[in-house]
């Protein structure tokens, strides 16, 4: 068991630092992210996706970042979409549609640990014992 558990626990290894960073920048946005309405100065497309620039107003002044991959962007550039930020990150923004719940992350995040555990085990027992 200790061949395959090597590569399957590398593989839960990456899950878990992705879906756990996801919920805790979704969870930030829930539990104190502020709703605004930002103003799109740019777009860019590419493959087919749109990312909008926008520009909203924070406490220290304004802050610009991009957001989304639309398909059909909800705006163009100089019109306005409202987006939720985290005030202690102001990299973290999001879609208000985008935030979501968290459940699937933390579902994630928990099954690969609970995988990356069991085959640190099957690890141990193998070279061990």
């Amino acid at each position: 068991m200790g061949g395959p558990a090597i590569p399957v626990a590398v593989i839960a290894g990456f899950v878990l630092f992705f879906s756990w960073g996801i919920y805790w920048r979704g969870r930030a946005l829930r539990t104190r992210g502020r709703r605004t309405r930002a103003r799109c100065v740019a777009t860019r497309t590419e493959n087919g996706r749109t990312r909008l620039l926008v520009q909203f107003s924070v406490e220290e002044g304004s802050n610009r970042i991009e957001v989304g991959l639309f398909k059909w962007p909800p705006v163009s550039v100089g019109g306005t979409v409202e987006v939720v930020y985290d005030p202690q990150d102001l990299s973290n923004v999001l879609m208000p549609d985008d935030v979501g719940t968290g459940r699937v992350a933390l579902l994630l995040a928990l099954g690969s640990s609970l995988l990356l555990l069991l085959c640190v085990l099957a690890i141990v027992i193998t070279f061990v014992g």
